[in-house]
């Protein structure tokens, strides 16, 4: 019972309807079978490729004007922030000078590591060498088996105490492992060493391993089942309750019912998910395939108008033409290309290079889906959707295909009229005469999927794209996190404070701590931001739980029965004393979370400038982390952003609002040399850009969740005729809004199948949830254009009120409640009401309100 539900890192967390390349550097999922002690938080890969979502051409604009603009300035002193206080004060708020740390925190080049004697990763102190990693596999295993014993044991107490502990016990059991297995999943994916990298990994396996023995110990099985039925004389909370349920399900996903044989063979099943997902992991995060090279036949032709210099860059073809040149699929080149060559058949030979169907990529994926559809039919289910959705908001596969059903209905005719547009682009550059809108697209030419790309960027300059301002020189990295403190003080009191780091604390000296700081409870959680570029680092954002809050005070150790001194051996582990919270009883471990982006890097006189892309992923990754601060419930398991996939993406899409809120822009938004604030046109501007072409992303979107429908409805009786690319090319042909090319392997690179399998509609799903919660709660931002609405008292009341009731009613729960009553709080009235009860009429409804 302990696995399962392993998503520790939550990766490429804003809703991906803006395109990034081929994403892909998402780490291996921690899900090593179906259920899970270890239940951890949604796993959420980086955007898809681009093969399927359309490019943002606003993505396209790096500054560099803003770039050269920035002159050689004097370098600033290295910044070393501030030591905090011995104890944070309940009532302390930010000052001015706290402020300007912030900025500063980020915003200067950083300093070497400290150096001295490590105190450890994360401050742990046996995480001082890679070396200490066996070690402790060694002592959490010892740990964990003696409270696997305790629980099974538990049943055989004739006072009833031990039965009473069994919820406890197993939430501890899952915060032991998972102890040790999140630090591990973070630091495989970003530490820089080797030896770091392959101990992680090492220990990371032999504890996954130790969990899927005991997803089918009915012993541990038996013993839950006796505590939720047994009339304890202090029943069960509603919390417990929701942590014993989740358990119990789990445990019934990963066969716990099923016989010997049945049981063998969902273990044999699970082991192989393991080892081929992971296989089809590394595939699509290395991108497509980069043999065959592409060739350009006649490139001096063909890619005219892109410089020579770009063309004398490319490898020499082997055609005996001279121009003949080499592109390798999926690079910056093929991009560039895809977007800015003039020649459709230039396009047309990059696009279907980078999209080649790969025979032993697509083989992966093929067994991935059939295992998993035999992996079902072992269950008793007809298909993996029906597995995987019987904890999730949605709960059936019909009500999932159901809600995209309807929104496919509702978005197709507006998806084809941004085609149309895009076709009218088109005839006016082939012909040189522009296109009335009155005539029909069907006598114009034919617009291809390599030409989308091409030709959103020439839509992008008809509105005069070209000639706005950048809006990155407002948007440094310290000024970004300085407003999200300032967005957070006001909405939940929470802020932000740098603080230093000792030696071996982090992985790079790049990496920054902030201590999170409620104004009535103090220190409440640690946030690294591993936020800048360096060689070797997955290119992608993500948001790691290296250790969730739990209520410690009251775990009885000595029921473990371990014997004195049992760890003498092997040294101390990740086990903390905890912290006691003004109004809150007993005493909690801080929850760890980290934050990882690819944001350049700052430079003397030179902080690193986001895109208006950057500064929504960190408002939605960081949506994620406050999510992990407020959640802070007694019980690991539904600790933050431990909950169903499909509530998972809700507080971090509605960050992406707030971002986009002139008011709350004004918190923040200036010059970063000049402290001039963005003007509210060039904001305005930017954001009228950003939403063109919005139906045909969001269009792609829904093909993409019914395309992880599609294959994870598949029947253990249909295995013999399954073709992953056959199902593409039929939904392609039947929902597309662009002639699809046929038999390419586009599905390879769509990471989300393993760790998203049958919940990728989740994205849509939050969308809707997240509209609706904005309208309802922030509806005088909605309306409020000016930025200095943000410094009137009646809208900081409006704020904290409005922030009181999404903390209180939702966030704070994190998965401890059912998640549609949560919603139906928010919103309320007889809709909220309705909304609440979770059922058929409730999602049609959350569907009316993405309609919307």
């Amino acid at each position: 019972m302990i696995a399962a539900r392993f998503r520790n890192g939550i990766h490429g967390g804003r809703i991906p309807l803006r395109n990034r390349l081929p994403s892909t550097s998402s780490p291996t999922p921690a899900r090593r079978s179906l259920n899970a002690i270890t239940r951890r938080d949604a796993q959420i890969t980086s955007s898809p490729s681009s093969a399927f979502i359309p490019s943002k051409h606003l993505r396209r604009r790096d500054d560099n004007a803003a770039a050269a603009a920035i002159a050689s300035r004097p370098p600033p002193p290295s910044y070393i922030p501030p030591a905090p206080p011995a104890a944070l004060p309940a009532s302390s708020s930010p000052s001015p000078s706290d402020e300007a740390s912030l900025r500063a925190h980020f915003d200067v080049p950083y300093t070497p590591s400290p150096s001295g004697t490590s105190s450890g990763l994360f401050l742990y102190p046996p995480l001082t060498s890679p070396t200490a990693l066996p070690r402790l596999t060694d002592r959490t295993l010892i740990h964990a088996s003696a409270i696997v014993q305790r629980i099974i044991d538990a049943p055989l107490d004739p006072t009833g105490k031990e039965l009473r502990l069994v919820v406890k016990n197993l939430d501890r059991l899952s915060d032991v492992l998972c102890g040790v297995i999140d630090m591990c999943e973070l630091v495989r994916n970003v530490h820089p060493e080797e030896e770091w990298v392959a101990q992680s990994d090492l220990a990371y396996e032999r504890l996954c391993s130790f969990m899927n023995e005991l997803n089918t110990d009915r012993g541990l099985y038996e013993a839950l089942t006796a505590t939720i039925s047994h009339p304890h004389a202090q029943p069960l909370s509603e919390a417990e309750m929701q942590v014993a349920l989740t358990f119990l399900r789990d445990f019934e996903k990963s066969g716990i019912h099923l016989p010997g044989p049945l049981r063998a063979r969902f273990v044999e099943l699970s082991d192989s998910l393991i080892a081929v997902g992971r296989t089809f992991l590394s595939y699509a995060s290395a991108g497509p395939p980069q043999t065959p090279r592409i060739e350009i036949p006649d490139a001096d032709r063909l890619l005219a108008g892109m410089g020579s210099r770009f063309i004398e860059s490319l490898p020499r073809g082997a055609l005996t033409k001279r121009s003949s040149r080499y592109v390798v699929p999926g690079s910056w080149e093929a991009q560039m290309i895809t977007r800015f060559a003039r020649e459709g058949e230039a396009r047309q030979l990059v696009y279907m290079g980078n999209m080649r169907a790969d025979p032993e990529r697509v083989a992966v994926l093929d067994r991935m889906m059939s295992e998993r559809a035999e992996l079902a039919g072992v269950l008793g289910k007809s298909n993996w959707a029906e597995v995987a959705l019987v904890d999730k908001m949605a709960k059936t596969p019909e009500n999932v295909m159901g809600f995209l059903q309807s929104l496919a209905n509702h978005h197709h005719p507006a998806a084809a009229a941004d085609i149309a547009a895009l076709q009218r682009l088109k005839a006016t550059s082939l012909t040189g005469n522009p296109i009335s809108p009155d005539i029909s697209t069907a006598s114009l030419p034919p617009l291809y999927a390599w030409d989308r790309d091409f030709y959103a960027e020439k839509l992008a300059l008809s509105l005069n794209a070209s000639s706005l301002p950048p809006i990155s020189p407002f948007f440094s990295t310290g000024t970004v996190l300085l407003g999200l403190s300032r967005l957070f003080t006001r909405l939940y009191g929470i802020s932000f404070r740098p603080s230093p780091v000792s030696a071996g604390e982090v992985w790079h000296p790049s990496v920054r701590r902030l201590d999170v700081v409620d104004e009535s409870e103090g220190l409440i959680g640690v946030i690294y931001c591993d936020l800048f570029s360096r060689e070797g680092k997955p290119p992608t954002a993500a948001h790691y739980t290296v250790r969730c809050s739990r209520r410690v005070d009251d775990d009885d150790l000595r029921g473990d029965r371990l014997p004195e001194g049992w760890d003498a051996a092997y040294g101390p582990g990740l086990e903390e004393e905890g912290v006691r919270q003004r109004g809150r009883d007993g005493r909690y471990q801080l929850p760890i979370v980290v934050l990882t982006t690819d944001f350049g890097t700052a430079e003397p006189g030179r902080p690193a400038l986001l895109s208006w892309t950057d500064v929504e992923t960190l408002f939605h990754e960081m949506g994620h982390a406050i999510h992990s601060m407020i959640g802070r419930t007694e019980y690991h398991n539904v600790s933050g952003t431990r909950c169903a996939t499909d509530f998972v993406e809700l507080p971090s899409i509605l960050m992406e609002h707030f971002v986009s809120s002139p008011s709350v822009l004004g918190l923040f938004a200036t010059h970063y040399s000049t402290d001039e604030p963005l003007p509210t046109p060039l904001i305005n501007a930017h954001l009228s850009l950003q939403s063109s072409l919005a139906a045909l992303e969001t269009h792609f979107q829904i093909m993409m969740a019914m395309l992880d429908q599609l294959y994870h409805s598949i029947r253990p009786s249909d295995l013999a005729s399954f073709d992953s690319s056959k199902v593409f090319d039929d939904l392609q042909q039947e929902m597309g809004v662009l002639p699809p090319p046929r038999g390419l392997g586009w599905q390879t690179q769509f990471g989300h199948l393993y760790g998203y399998g049958a919940t990728y509609y989740s994205y849509l799903f939050d969308r809707a949830i997240a509209g609706k919660v904005w309208s309802t709660l922030f509806n005088h931002t909605q309306h409020t254009q000016s930025p200095l609405a943000g410094q009137s008292e009646d809208w900081r009341e409006k704020m904290r009120d409005s922030g009181e009731v999404l903390k209180g009613r939702l966030l704070k729960w994190g998965g401890g409640r059912d998640p549609w009553e949560m919603v139906g709080d928010v919103i309320g009235g007889k809709e909220g009401e309705a909304v609440s009860r979770g059922d058929e009429k409730a999602m049609k409804i959350v569907g009316s309100w993405m309609i919307k």
